[in-house]
């Protein structure tokens, strides 16, 4: 840059903010509003020949964020109370119902001819105890391979085992970290707000008020040193009076000089900064975060899929027992005394029909628990409007939208990690430095007068002035650090994502916000589902043995 450069911040339509020093989107968002992401990412010299018919052509763009979630009436109290509480009378009817039952049974069955481990017993009552056992098996290893196949998708967070990749495990989420990171900040970061949108809400005036007093010391500290290492006996001489009237003229500078550096910031925003890109890298560098992130907001979905499948492994458990009682009717004492009996299908057909039940039962309840998570999209009200047929994770938009925007401020797109971002980029803390230089030097330039610039060289020698301008960067460069802190709470504040990010993750149309979750199971949803089966025919087998002996 030869000069400052001469910009005007792009001119934006009437916005409806809650704060007027933060130019986001507010909940109370308009037609124009909606606009601005894509108006501030335009040139100030196109803005004027951007129409609605330009804007109307972008796919999604007007209708992105306006999703109205279905009004659902809410159930009476007994109704509530009973929902919020449905899976646990469902186990101790279950449970506590076969347990009532086997001590009746065996009140009403005298006999004692047979005996269960310690326990002496009628022969009926071991048989009704083993039938019985089937569904309550069938809930618990349900219950346990779902637990399981959810943990190993996020844990262990590294590598454990020999040989890597091939003998051990790795958690599918941290092993697949890039992938998840991308997939999910495509919906977090990359649809709902543009580093235009967020380097616009920085606004000259905003700037000094709010970091009026770190830059004052920044300019107080750069001219105490200059001063004392030139002239020292001069500015120790000086009143007090003139040292603070040079500080102020100084600060009015500074003022002049900072207009010009943060539009020149603004024009270049997308050759120094790439938030999606920023926050894949933080997941993908710190995968315990990326795990916590999923784990946070699919919490309640993942201990629903538990629900569902011992749920489900109780149904269909109540059918192995059905078959398993067809399939031994009135032959289990011949198969285990009649030798030609024994090839008979009714003897061995337990080994087959449990292994291979559970090999469904565990596929199934697996399939069925993700499906309910993400199935159906669209909600559907039912029942007079109390029930909404929904996906679980897509019922809690509202919710979720909260928590994730909440993480996401906190954790990803923060003003410290934007500065982190910059500085460890050599090449784009390059592009920083020489704006903020470049405008320093026609700052210096400006104040120094044209008489002292052409006696400068030949009294002291050529090169003068520009080595006070590198020095008065050098200082200004190593001080500013020491106010990092207000800085970042100045930006985060000015940025205010949390508000907008949460408003827009909550209107956004159901079909894009499974992005968020969906890509846990989505990668490797096959070997979750495969776990599922093979967990199944284990517990099957155990069962056909403890059965049949």
């Amino acid at each position: 840059h030869a000069k400052p450069l001469a910009c005007t911040p792009t001119k934006l339509p009437p916005i409806p903010v809650a704060c007027p020093q933060s130019r986001y989107l507010s909940p109370m968002e308009t037609a124009s509003a909606r606009e601005a992401p894509l108006l501030a990412s335009i040139p100030s010299h196109q803005s004027q020949e951007v129409n609605l018919a330009t804007i109307s052509s972008i796919p999604t763009l007007a209708t992105q964020f306006n999703y109205e979630p279905p009004e659902v009436r809410p159930l009476p109290p007994c109704l509530r109370w009973v929902r919020r509480r449905i899976f646990k009378l469902f186990l101790g009817t279950v449970f506590g119902g076969s347990l009532v039952f086997l001590i009746i049974l065996w009140l009403i069955l005298d006999e004692r001819d047979d005996r269960l481990v310690f326990l002496p017993c009628a022969t009926a009552w071991k048989d009704a105890f083993k039938y019985t056992s089937i569904p309550l098996v069938s809930i618990i290893f349900t219950w346990w391979h779902v637990w399981l196949g959810i943990q190993m998708c996020f844990y262990p967070v590294n590598f454990v085992g020999c040989c890597e990749p091939y003998l051990g495990w790795q958690g599918i989420v941290p092993r697949r970290a890039h992938i998840m990171a991308t997939r999910s900040c495509d919906i977090m970061i990359g649809t709902l707000i543009t580093i235009e949108e967020i380097i616009e809400r920085i606004t000259e005036d905003d700037f000094f008020t709010a970091l009026e007093e770190p830059l004052s010391t920044t300019n107080t500290v750069v001219i105490n040193n200059l001063a004392r290492r030139h002239c020292p006996e001069v500015w120790a001489a000086l009143p007090t009076m003139v040292k603070d009237e040079l500080r102020e003229k100084v600060m009015e500078e500074s003022r002049k000089m900072f207009g010009p550096v943060i539009c020149d910031l603004k024009q270049n925003v997308n050759n120094i900064l790439d938030i999606k890109q920023m926050a894949i890298d933080i997941l993908v560098e710190n995968k315990p975060l990326l795990v916590e992130m999923f784990l946070k907001i699919g919490q309640r979905e993942f201990v629903f899929i538990q629900h569902v499948s011992a749920v489900m492994g109780f149904v269909l458990g109540c059918i192995q027992m059905m078959l398993w009682i067809l399939l031994n009717h009135g032959g289990d004492e011949a198969c285990q005394t009649d030798p030609a009996a024994k090839s008979q299908f009714r003897c061995w057909g337990g080994f087959v029909v449990l292994p291979l039940s559970g090999l469904i039962i565990g596929y199934f309840t697996n399939w069925l628990g993700i499906t309910m998570i993400f199935r159906p999209v669209e909600p559907k009200i039912i029942c007079g409007g109390y029930v909404n047929l929904q996906g679980v994770f897509l019922k809690r938009q509202q919710q979720v939208s909260k928590e994730l925007s909440e993480m996401i401020c906190k954790h990803l797109v923060t003003a410290s990690k934007m500065l982190q971002y910059i500085i460890k980029r050599e090449d784009i803390l390059e592009k920083v430095t020489v704006i903020y230089e470049q405008h320093i030097r026609d700052a210096v330039d400006k104040t120094i007068p044209g008489g002292v610039r052409v006696l400068a060289p030949r009294i002291y020698g050529d090169g003068t002035i520009d080595n006070f301008k590198n020095e008065i960067i050098s200082e200004t460069l190593l001080e500013l650090p020491n106010h990092h802190e207000q800085i970042e709470r100045y930006m985060d504040t000015a940025f205010d994502l949390q508000v907008t990010l949460s408003h827009r993750l909550s209107k956004l149309h159901p079909a894009r916000f499974e992005g968020m979750l969906h890509p846990v199971f989505q990668e490797d949803e096959w070997m979750v589902l495969l776990l599922g089966g093979v967990l199944g025919v284990c517990v099957g087998a155990m069962q056909a043995f403890a059965l049949g002996s």
